[in-house]
């Protein structure tokens, strides 16, 4: 049977807490996904114990997620690592440096061990690696087609990889240095949580569009950028910084040794696409890869940003990644985001009753009670 989940991060107090994870339960999900940020690694550890041991006592599986720890995992939340740690900061190919850490410099690569210590300790199930990447200055409106990581960590470890100096402009050989610079951090990672008793996801970004067969879609994502990055004054025709984003070798991913799930979120209404043939191609790309390395398939949909009248594409999208295989459906995240204002859905309140309808039913559970 297929298991369901969302992310969480709405309240730390227990009492609200166990509400939501009850809520969880009856919208038919069997894990939660926690966001386990620094704030929580500074001031709330044993608050999240008590909410992970409530969400295994309602029958969740729990998940930690590293939310925008360091920068170099996806999450709307600050890095205190940053501040206290300028010298690991990534270097950004115009010499300025970028607001995340480099996954080569050593003292990142500590702090991200100690985090899965603190997971475990808080009585994690499993590490969710959400959205491993280098800096993406693109996110952040950034037209410039500047890039990182050229630090000195970067440029040796680059020599050693390549037998040379690293270049200044972004090229094959830079986009597969920084694809194994990220798996060579989360299978250290996934080897500790392993050790500590836990088990692994990956989310990969659906960026390879032509290598899934959305050759159109690519066209008209590219047309976007070009002109875009016109109006901000021009970019090297040969460096669309939106082809250089995360891990586009999902092979070389999904052997990680210690990797239970491999996942995407192929968010449709982020790409301003439909959502059947975008969830369809992503998934059956995640699946055929999970599937030779034996992993589980996990596909998220975006349930924050949803437009008013359009919530019901997230049963589509639903539906679709699982006639496709994948054995874990996810949404970002409980209650459609109601309580981050800047990207609620427009109705979280139908949102959550569509995803909380497709869940049970493709579980086989009986419908919400009106």
């Amino acid at each position: 049977m297929v298991e369901a989940g969302v992310s969480y991060f709405s309240s730390r107090d227990l009492r609200h807490a166990r509400e939501d994870l009850e809520e969880m339960v009856t919208h038919g999900c069997t894990y939660a996904v926690h966001c386990f940020t620094e704030t929580d690694l500074l001031y709330y550890r044993g608050a999240m114990q008590e909410v992970l041991r409530a969400t295994r006592d309602a029958g969740l599986e729990a998940w930690l997620d590293p939310w925008g720890v360091t920068g170099i995992f996806s999450g709307e939340s600050l890095s205190r690592f940053l501040v206290d740690h300028p010298e690991a900061l990534q270097q950004r190919s115009d010499g300025r440096p970028a607001p995340a850490a480099c996954p080569n410099h050593p003292e990142p690569r500590r702090f991200l061990l100690d985090w899965v210590a603190a997971a475990a300790e808080a009585g994690g199930q499993v590490a969710f690696w959400d959205e491993p990447h280098f800096d993406i200055p693109l996110w952040r409106g950034d037209r410039s087609g500047v890039w990182a990581c050229r630090c000195g960590h970067c440029q040796e470890r680059f020599r050693d990889f390549a037998g040379g100096p690293l270049p200044e402009r972004m090229d094959d050989q830079v986009r597969a240095f920084r694809e194994r610079s990220l798996i060579d951090l989360l299978a250290e990672l996934s080897a500790a949580a392993r050790r500590q008793g836990m088990r692994n996801a990956l989310c990969l970004l659906p960026v390879d569009l032509e290598g899934v067969g959305l050759v159109e879609l690519a066209r008209r994502v590219e047309e976007r950028w070009r002109k875009w990055a016109q109006e901000a004054g021009g970019t090297p025709a040969d460096d669309e910084p939106w082809r250089s984003v995360g891990i586009r070798d999902w092979d070389a991913a999904a052997a990680i040794p210690d990797l239970d799930i491999l996942g995407c979120d192929p968010y449709w209404y982020f790409y301003r696409t439909e959502p059947e043939p975008f969830v369809r191609a992503f998934t059956r790309r995640t699946a055929e890869t999970a599937r030779r390395h034996g992993r589980d398939v996990q596909i998220w949909v975006q349930a924050f940003s949803v437009p008013e009248g359009r919530e019901e594409e997230l049963a589509l999208g639903l539906r679709v990644a699982a006639e496709e295989g994948a054995t874990h459906l996810a949404a970002w995240s409980y209650r459609a985001t109601e309580s981050m204002s800047s990207i609620r859905c427009a109705r979280p309140e139908v949102a959550w009753r569509v995803l909380g309808e497709t869940f049970r039913e493709l579980r086989g559970m009986e419908d919400l009670p009106s």
